[in-house]
């Protein structure tokens, strides 16, 4: 525990004090949500669910760039060996650096938050629901072991920065974070629920609640089973590096 706290904090304070992710945090999410709110805002009052798809749009890419890329960003700096060296499983400190990753998409909430009341006029408290706040919790904890996932598939490959460029817009459209998703051809609204967030996001948008619980339920499952793959790709990754050392990058 006390590995797994050492490792959110310290990657938390790192990724605040980086002008790219507080951009990353900040910026992004408040314009996407400016663009929508504008669309929207012409045929008539700006929803609640605007503010909640902008501040996932930022969590997901400090997700993605801030966890999935953690141990590769280490490789590259050189101090992955010790990680790997280190008399502990790989897979705690992973689950630290994501979860410091996800908690920073919390800066995109309040920040599209704050401007969408200001800007907009929208009415966050008035209008969020139980379902909502779970959703939201949901998509955290699934944001969290996707990055765990992929921050294990990201250290055997040497293209992890342009994976995740690639990964970034197409994700968010697929499962619907900012834009519903159930105008997209079926099949692509199938590939979002890949992704924990394609099954919360959906879960937000659902007017019935026993719908939006059976949504959270597959959540959970889907985010139960990529925390799973990236114990067993972690494990690999530590067996693998014990016995050929091949960490360096080059």
């Amino acid at each position: 525990m006390s590995l797994f706290s050492a490792a959110l904090r310290l990657q938390f304070r790192l990724l605040s004090r980086s002008p790219f992710f507080l951009s990353m945090a900040l910026l992004t999410p408040v314009v996407y949500a400016t663009i929508a709110g504008i669309q929207v805002g012409a045929a008539g009052a700006v929803p609640f669910r605007i503010v909640l798809g902008a501040g996932l749009l930022g969590a997901w890419s400090t997700t993605l760039f801030g966890a999935a890329e953690a141990l590769f960003m280490q490789r590259f700096s050189g101090t992955l060996e010790l990680l790997v060296g280190a008399p502990r499983s790989l897979l705690v400190p992973v689950l630290g650096f994501s979860c410091a990753s996800v908690l920073l998409g919390l800066y995109s909430i309040g920040a599209v938050w704050l401007w969408s009341t200001v800007a907009f006029h929208v009415e966050p408290l008035t209008a969020s629901t139980p379902v909502t706040v779970l959703s939201l919790v949901v998509s955290f904890v699934g944001l969290a072991t996707v990055g765990v996932a992929l921050a294990g598939v990201y250290v055997l490959t040497r293209q992890a920065m342009a994976i995740s460029n690639m990964m970034e817009y197409p994700v968010w459209i697929v499962c619907g974070v900012l834009t519903p998703a159930t105008s997209l051809w079926p099949p692509l609204l199938w590939i979002g629920k890949l992704l924990p967030l394609g099954w919360t996001v959906a879960a937000m948008d659902e007017v019935d609640p026993v719908a939006a619980v059976r949504d959270l339920v597959a959540a959970v499952a889907v985010a139960v089973g990529y925390f799973g793959l990236g114990a067993v790709v972690l494990a690999r990754i530590d067996l693998l590096a014990r016995v050929a050392g091949t960490l360096r990058l080059r």
